[in-house]
């Protein structure tokens, strides 16, 4: 049994190792190849009438949407621009764009002001109080422009200066400061909108002092290139003061009153030609600001400002040939108010009910290149039935690397030749040169004096930031008092005066910034101090790595100002005929900001004057003590 088992398992390993390797039949794998239908058949799946309706409307509509949304976002052409002056800084750290100047955490053009070296701001209060400004201590080396437009000071109680009140920020869309050597020019570009998608924004804030705020905007652009845009403001505060959060009131600081703000602009463009009529209100009630006992009290004030323009343009003034021609008017109004004009003995004469009014007829032209530009305008002011001309020329040479410029005018309004040269040059990545000089010739009948003033600046880059310094020179002279600080009338004489700028700009690390200017006078002179610094330091992030679609931003701010004394011009001493002079006490002021954005919403938070000390901007004033305001700013394209 056991031998035949072994016999078979013998014959069949015989047999096996017998077979071919090749004789081995391969494993196969079945491959479905589809074979097209004959020609003619039907190869759609079988439908009814009501799904292939489905279907089809389904596919219209989308379609219909995306047409929509690419017709309805449409960018159509721009409004002409008023030419924007050349910039001869070592950074554009003057330029502000839209959101730069929202995000600045200024209220008003006194806020951004305080960065220009040389310009003194003066403050009698909170949001509707008296802002004003001057450069080396003269108001009217301090000129406003709105695309184009200049803003004439004729408040008849402001003595020629203006009340930077009226300059609604919310209205612009751009800002360029040109600091000139002798004087400060500050152009703003109103705001508009190129795309066709309408376009909505409001802001809410409230804070302490009864603050309470709302501001709403509207732009429609319509494919024809019809333009609409409206906006709306009010801003209120109360007297006596009250807390933001704990709801608590003391009758220590006050209120200053009301500011309401509107403007309206209807407009059409077509590739290079556009027409628009702008018009711009402010309204303002401000209640009366007492004085320490032995100085001058500020009069309650009621009034308004209405400026308007139509602007006809051709070109863009960023290259190519423009010309421009507008037509400009200005009215103001004081209602109801006493206003005291002229003393006379014991009595004052009071005019409650005062309007003013100017028109503006502006032509200008250029023409812009890469490399070189050069403009004329003229400015004609028709005062008591007399044309007043202000022909001005401007032009520029140059790169990035060295350029050129010169400003000149003739101007009829007040009498004065003004000739500008400045120059910038980088001869190394990390090193700017700047210089300018300017002349002010005033007619003999004028009974003002001339003056120059020169100003060298240098720049050095360590790293991402850039250290400077500079002198300027300021020439003696004389200028009108400020009457709008409430002091008398007066030709105030100035001498000659040099200064040191110091200043740093620049990232300090990563996405914190910082910006450092100082000017250090080597004597007193009337409505400036000897010394002024101003430190911010800025935390301004979108956290791409986190947030990479853009939806979150922070933008976290604290600055320090800090200036000595100044000196106010108060009349003669009674009995001596000696000047009555009055020096502010020193100020010491931090102001902190913080802002979060979440898509188009932004929730900010403002504390000034962080330490709650007590200081002044105009003699026996003194400024409300720490105030807290906080709010939302939300857009929309809808």
């Amino acid at each position: 049994m056991v031998a035949s088992l072994l016999a078979a398992i013998a014959v069949t390993s015989r047999a096996s190792a017998q077979v071919r390797p090749d004789s081995v039949r391969k494993d196969t794998v079945r491959v479905s190849v589809p074979v097209p239908p004959p020609l003619g058949s039907d190869t759609l799946p079988k439908r009814t009438i009501a799904t292939d309706s489905a279907v089809f409307a389904r596919e219209v509509a989308r379609s219909d949407s995306i047409r929509r949304a690419i017709a309805g976002d449409t960018i159509k052409a721009p409004l002409a621009r008023f030419e924007r002056p050349d910039d001869f800084e070592s950074t554009p750290r003057l330029r502000f764009s839209r959101e730069e100047i929202l995000s600045s955490g200024a209220l008003n053009l006194a806020d951004l002001l305080d960065r220009v070296p040389g310009v003194t701001t003066y403050r009698s209060g909170w949001i509707a109080g008296v802002h004003a400004a001057s450069f080396a201590g003269d108001t009217r080396r301090l000129r406003l422009f709105v695309d184009g437009v200049e803003m004439d000071a004729i408040e008849p109680r402001n003595g020629g200066a203006l009340d930077l009140t009226d300059v609604q920020l919310w209205t612009l869309d751009e800002l360029v400061v040109e600091r000139a050597a002798g004087e400060v020019r500050v152009w703003m570009r109103t705001w508009t909108v190129e795309r066709t998608t309408p376009y909505t924004r409001f802001d809410i804030f409230t804070g302490d002092l009864n603050t309470n705020a709302f501001r709403g905007l509207f732009a429609r652009r319509w494919r024809n290139g019809v333009l609409l845009q409206l906006g709306g403001q009010q801003m209120a505060t109360q007297s006596g003061r009250v807390n933001a959060f704990s709801g608590a009131e003391s009758s220590t600081g006050r209120g200053d009153g009301t500011v309401q703000g509107f403007m309206t602009r209807i407009g059409w463009s077509n590739r290079r030609i556009s027409v628009d009529l702008f018009a711009n209100s402010t309204g303002r009630e401000r209640d009366p600001h007492t004085a320490r006992e032995g100085f001058i009290d500020l009069l309650a004030y009621k009034g308004s400002r209405r400026d308007a323009y139509l602007r006809l343009g051709y070109g863009d003034t960023l290259r190519g040939f423009w010309s421009q021609a507008i037509v400009g008017v200005v009215r103001t109004r004081l209602e109801g108010v006493g206003d005291p004009t002229a003393p006379a003995d014991t009595a004052v004469v009071v005019e409650t009910d005062t309007i003013r009014g100017r028109t503006q007829q502006i032509v200008a032209a250029g023409y812009r290149t890469a490399r070189w530009s050069v403009s004329m305008t003229d400015r004609v002011r028709p005062i008591d039935g007399t044309a007043f001309h202000a022909p001005a020329v401007r032009g520029r040479y140059g790169g990035s690397r060295y350029a050129i410029g010169a400003f000149a005018e003739q101007n009829g309004a007040d009498s004065t030749r003004r000739v500008d040269l400045s120059a910038r040059a980088q001869p190394f990545s990390w090193l700017i040169l700047t210089g300018a000089q300017s002349t002010r010739t005033p007619d003999s009948a004028t009974g003002r004096d001339g003056g120059s003033t020169l100003r060298a600046e240098a720049a050095f880059r360590v790293g991402r930031l850039w250290l400077g310094g500079g002198v300027i020179r300021d020439g003696a002279t004389n200028f009108a008092s400020p009457v709008i600080l409430g002091t008398p009338a007066a030709l105030l004489p100035s001498v000659s005066a040099q200064g040191v700028l110091v200043s740093a700009t620049g990232r300090l690390y990563k996405d914190v910034r910082v910006d450092v200017q100082a000017i250090q006078w080597d004597g007193s002179q009337y409505n400036r101090p000897e010394l002024h610094v101003r430190t911010e330091i800025a935390l301004i992030s979108d956290w791409r790595r986190r947030f990479p679609r853009g939806e979150f931003s922070i933008n976290a701010r604290i600055w320090h100002e800090l200036r000595n004394g100044v000196p106010f011009f108060y009349g003669n001493a009674t009995g001596t005929g000696a000047p009555d002079v009055r020096i502010t006490e020193r100020a010491n002021v931090v102001i902190g900001l913080l802002e979060l954005r979440i898509q188009r919403a932004t929730l900010f938070y403002q504390y000034r004057n962080l330490t709650g000390g007590a200081y002044e901007q105009i003699r026996g004033i003194t400024m409300p003590p720490a105030v807290q305001m906080y709010g939302v700013r939300w857009e929309f394209w809808n």
